[in-house]
């Protein structure tokens, strides 16, 4: 069913848009007539009022939703504590919700945040989630991606890594480290970011005449993983790039499982493991994006859109690296 809007109104009401939300907005200065006939139209057509829109009018409301995939990841989990504690300290309030990587999911929580009058959303979006960032759009809101990147959001802002630098720092430490054989492995190749990496992966290592494997993996399938680690040694594989956090994780437990080591049969270097990189044993090289700074930047982004009323803009953060034990120098 279409959604009533004020420029409906003001067409059934024979009224200018200007003053149908003159009316709408109590203002004075409109005839009794003209009054009466807007709310007439109004109360026939059912009409609801954007609630984001009148809280952003009258200034009562000072909360932002935050959508991310998993609250338990430690990534996410970071960059929310982080945004927390800097839109405490600004006045601003919290909502929280995970979309569990589904779209209906990240519907639903756009409706909920709606109807409380947020007006403002930080998402990780799902890679096809195009519709629910219009629908979010469309009713008032403003959005800000973080990590991720959908195309032909114009109005939409997005926070992400600079994921083709990311993946040409790693692969210039594995290379500078004497490993050439290095295999690419995920459990996902549609996500923007990883579209990136990967493509990334391939131009540096068409540009510098190696051998490009990329591998899909799911980390709940220990046998698939053992099948990998087994073809890998035969392919003569001497290095695993790992652009998700957690996978690395996976792989090397596999790895540990099968009487691998790491890095005498394997390098390892994997993105944003955070914590959990440092206490393995041995530990693990990773790239790093910053928590603090997605968070910073995006909530500052998001603000500045709701408090001046403009599209977003996009922003490419430097990443880092974290030199482990996982890639010392081949022998």
């Amino acid at each position: 069913m279409k959604k009533i809007t004020i420029k409906d109104i003001a067409k059934e009401a024979g009224v200018s848009i200007g003053l149908a939300s003159m009316v709408l907005n109590g203002k004075s200065g409109v005839s009794t007539k003209n009054i009466e006939k807007v709310r007439a139209v109004m109360k026939r057509l059912n009409y609801q009022p954007n609630k984001a829109a009148s809280v952003l009018r009258s200034g009562t409301r000072k909360t932002i939703g935050v959508i991310t995939p998993d609250l338990a990841n430690h990534y996410f989990s970071e960059v929310s504590r982080h945004i927390e504690n800097i839109a405490y300290e600004n006045g601003y309030t919290v909502l929280f919700g995970s979309s569990d990587e589904r779209r209906d999911k990240i519907s639903s929580l756009i409706d909920t945040f709606h109807s409380d009058g947020i007006q403002g959303i930080l998402i990780t979006p799902t890679q096809d989630a195009k519709p629910e960032i219009d629908k979010a759009i469309s009713l008032g809101m403003k959005v800000v991606m973080m990590n991720r990147l959908i195309d032909d959001t114009e109005e939409a802002g997005c926070v992400a890594l600079d994921s083709e630098k990311a993946t040409y720092m790693a692969l210039d430490h594995l290379t500078s480290n004497g490993y050439r054989k290095i295999e690419m492995v995920t459990n996902d190749n549609t996500l923007s970011n990883l579209v990136v990496r990967i493509k990334a992966y391939r131009n540096y290592m068409s540009e510098h005449g190696l051998e490009a494997t990329v591998s899909i993996v799911h980390e709940d399938n220990q046998q698939a993983m053992k099948k990998l680690l087994h073809e890998a040694k035969e392919r003569g594989t001497d290095a695993f790039l790992i652009p998700r956090g957690y996978l690395a994780l996976y792989l090397c437990k596999a790895m540990h499982d099968n009487n691998y080591r790491i890095p005498d049969d394997f390098a390892v270097l994997g993105f944003d493991g955070g914590l959990n990189y440092r206490i393995m044993s041995p530990t693990i090289s990773q790239i790093i994006q910053s928590p603090q700074e997605t968070a910073e930047e995006s909530y500052r982004m998001l603000i500045e859109m709701m408090q001046n009323n403009i599209p977003g803009s996009r922003i490419l953060l430097q990443p880092s690296l974290e030199i482990g034990e996982s890639t010392k120098v081949k022998l």
